[in-house]
């Protein structure tokens, strides 16, 4: 069927720093995710491409024309939808920066119909991938400040019939995936069976990059993370190192924006008054998803001072057996990827307070730290904190730094966990797995 002429816009100016960086310049696979979209967009023969981004963005096509997002907006995605479609003049294909599975034949399906065009998905509309035409500009503007609001403003357009909403098949609905969180990142890999041979496939896979963490602008750590959670990570860092106790020592947490030279993967802590030791704190070294310590130089230099625990808490087996399977059921990472440790807080009642998943056991745990500091919950007194990998000596100080007074884990201790653990007075239980544990140290709070 032929089609009408067009623009087309890849929108990218998203504010969202959930992913550890811009969405626009995560790589797929080799390129930056932006420029992968514009070659598809400019795959389907547009009269003109446009990209909808902000002026701090280093983003600089070649083959389309740049839309600058005003300084100060922050207003979602229609304002530019509207920009595009206005410098146009003619029906635009809309698509956003951050859905890196969507296909041409998906959007040469929205091209072949004459008026705007949607899909749903999931009983809703897809507000990012459409076909937007001038008739739609007065509804647009309409919805244009309110919440959901280009999602509402397809609705409204849909039901003054100047826009139609296409279902997709249970085959299609997967490319029309948004990737808000690194764990919503497909790879594409080869999958080599006997019976089938090779074939090409879209599988996720745990997300790892490094993270600087600065304090006051003076780099202090580069820790290998998964992204998401990055200012709970770094306070959480600064919690277990012993530099803050409370959210009143923490001024501010920035990330650092996305450059020719960083993936925007920084974070820099300005801190309340807080006295900071320079030679303890900084790491010379960067610190590995497998080990928190590297970089120290000696065993001695880790260990921070806390207090031992001062808690009542009393516990039951029964409510200690029933906890692997509530932190398995609330690990949605590991189902995509099984490839990521788990650290949750749990109350005497055995309710999740939080939990928080990363390639790195130790990170993990910082970003549990970081939420309870934030949070303003710390300490910890009359919690329980569940691993699912292995226990230790740095995962203790960091449980006794949040005055954690129970440690369990579904996998083993090491030796030097459980003389931490007993002279700390924390109990200490591992492979807390099908009925049975072993308890290292603290017998005396189980019921």
């Amino acid at each position: 069927m032929s089609r009408a002429p067009f623009s087309a816009a890849l929108i990218a100016g998203g504010r969202s720093t959930r992913m550890g960086r811009d969405k626009a310049f995560l790589p797929w696979p080799n390129q930056p995710l932006w420029e992968v979209q514009v070659e598809k967009l400019h795959s389907l023969g547009p009269d003109r491409v446009f990209i909808a981004c902000r002026g701090d963005q280093e983003i600089n096509p070649s083959s389309a024309e740049r839309v600058l997002d005003p300084p100060d907006e922050d207003a979602g995605p229609l304002p530019a939808v509207l920009r595009c479609l206005r410098a146009a003049g003619q029906r635009v294909l809309v698509m956003a920066v951050d859905m890196p599975l969507v296909t041409a034949a998906l959007m040469d399906r929205l091209l072949t119909h004459e008026v705007g065009c949607c899909y749903s998905k999931g009983g809703g509309i897809e507000p990012m991938l459409a076909v937007v035409t001038p008739e739609m500009i007065p509804v647009l503007e309409e919805e244009g400040t309110r919440s959901g609001s280009m999602q509402a403003a397809l609705s409204r357009a849909a039901e003054l019939g100047i826009c139609q909403v296409l279902p997709v098949s249970d085959e299609e609905a997967p490319l029309l995936l948004n990737a808000n969180e690194p764990r919503d990142l497909p790879l594409l890999l080869t999958k080599l069976t006997s019976a089938a041979g090779q074939q090409p496939q879209h599988d996720f896979v745990a997300v790892e990059e490094p993270l600087e963490i600065r304090v006051e602008g003076r780099s202090v750590a580069v820790v290998m993370r998964t992204p998401g959670n990055d200012r709970e990570l770094a306070a959480g860092f600064l919690v277990s190192e012993g530099v803050v106790k409370s959210a009143r020592d923490v001024l501010e947490i920035s990330q650092c924006p996305q450059t020719t030279d960083s993936k925007g993967n920084i974070v820099d802590v300005l801190l309340g008054g807080a006295v900071v030791n320079w030679d303890h704190l900084t790491r010379h070294v960067f610190s590995a998803s497998s080990c928190g310590l590297c970089g120290k130089t000696s065993l001695d230099s880790v260990f921070v001072k806390f207090p031992p625990v001062n808690s009542a808490l009393q516990i039951s087996a029964e409510l200690l057996w029933s906890l692997p399977r509530r932190l398995r059921e609330a690990q949605p990472t590991f189902d995509r990827t099984g490839g990521l440790h788990a650290c949750a807080i749990f109350d005497q009642k055995g309710d999740l307070i939080v939990l928080r998943e990363d390639v790195g056991r130790h990170n993990a745990l910082d970003k549990v730290l970081g939420h309870g500091l934030l949070s303003g919950s710390l300490p910890w007194s009359e919690h329980i904190l569940l691993l699912s990998g292995r226990v230790s000596f740095e995962m203790m100080q960091k449980a006794l730094a949040a005055g954690v007074p129970v440690v369990a884990a579904i996998s083993a201790p090491t030796s030097l966990a459980v003389d931490f653990a007993r002279e700390s007075r924390q109990t200490l239980i591992g492979f807390l797995r099908d009925g049975t544990m072993n308890i290292y140290a603290g017998k005396e709070r189980l019921k």
